[in-house]
């Protein structure tokens, strides 16, 4: 993608501008933004209970049928942990598919966040019938923040293993990260790609809006044929704005190229409730 390399380096210069700045707390969405007041927004933004509906449209290219989502999740905790459960519906080639998803977060160090998630599809016409993953967190210091995750996806007819490891930089209101994906098919082929990624944070309660790509490849359940490896490129917007101290709207736009299949243009809208 042309807009990749220049924007991966405004990321880099971003990272390391700021590591010489005195006095910036490391942190996670929690506690991690090194602005007090970023900070304890974004604490007093994810403690309680939190309810979200959204939904999904996406244009693919080369004659395929758009495909269509919605999700509902509820979301509660407070700083040291937290649980999500979410069910959504999906139509892809035509094939719809359920998800049941459940999660959980928690703080069990100062620095340290253990996070887990399973995964499962009682109609897997493309969804994985099942997953599994974990992720650890860890606050370095200084406003830099390290992560790593494990998941493995079953599905009808193969089964994939995805690795990814990152860093952020939170500077003031400002955050900048990068992630390292690698997957492998079982019995098949790997794959390597990178996201950059870039988010304001803005409001009383961090309303956030952000902007990343993504390059290289995936392993994909590319419909009829299958799970294979293809090149990717993407490009996408994402946010969050409260628009009433108990009341948020999520949106995002994706322009996602999966090889020579198709370019999918994804828009989806949230709205979303603090109690």
């Amino acid at each position: 993608m042309r807009g990749l390399c220049p924007f991966g380096v405004a990321v880099l210069v971003v990272l390391v501008s700021g590591s010489s700045a005195a006095g910036q707390p490391g942190a996670t969405e929690d506690k991690a933004v090194p602005d007090a007041r970023v900070a304890d927004a974004g604490s007093k933004a994810a403690a309680g209970t939190q309810i979200e509906f959204g939904a999904a449209y996406e244009h693919l290219s080369n004659g395929h049928r758009p495909w269509r989502s919605a999700i509902f999740e509820l979301r509660t905790g407070g700083t040291s942990g937290r649980i999500h459960v979410a069910v959504e519906e999906m139509t892809r080639f035509s094939l719809l598919d359920h998800n049941v998803i459940l999660g959980i977060e928690r703080r069990v160090a100062s620095r340290w966040t253990l996070a887990g998630e399973a995964q499962s599809s009682p109609s897997h016409h493309l969804s994985a019938l099942w997953g599994a993953g974990g992720r650890i967190e860890f606050i370095a210091g200084d406003g830099w923040n390290l992560h790593a995750n494990l998941l493995h996806r079953q599905y009808s007819s193969a089964s994939v293993d995805l690795a990814a490891m990152g860093v952020e930089r939170y500077i003031a209101r400002y955050r900048a990260a990068y992630t390292l994906y690698r997957a492998r098919l079982h019995g098949g082929e790997t794959s390597t790609s990178h996201r950059v990624q870039g988010d304001l944070y803005y409001g009383l309660l961090s309303s956030s809006a952000g902007v990343s790509v993504s390059a290289g490849q995936e392993v994909e359940n590319v419909g009829l044929v299958g799970v294979l490896r293809t090149d990717v490129r993407a490009a996408a917007v994402v946010g969050r704005h409260w628009i009433h101290p108990k009341w948020f709207v999520t949106y995002e736009a994706v322009i996602h190229e999966q090889g020579d299949f198709y370019t999918r243009r994804r828009t989806s809208v949230g709205l979303g409730h603090r109690f």
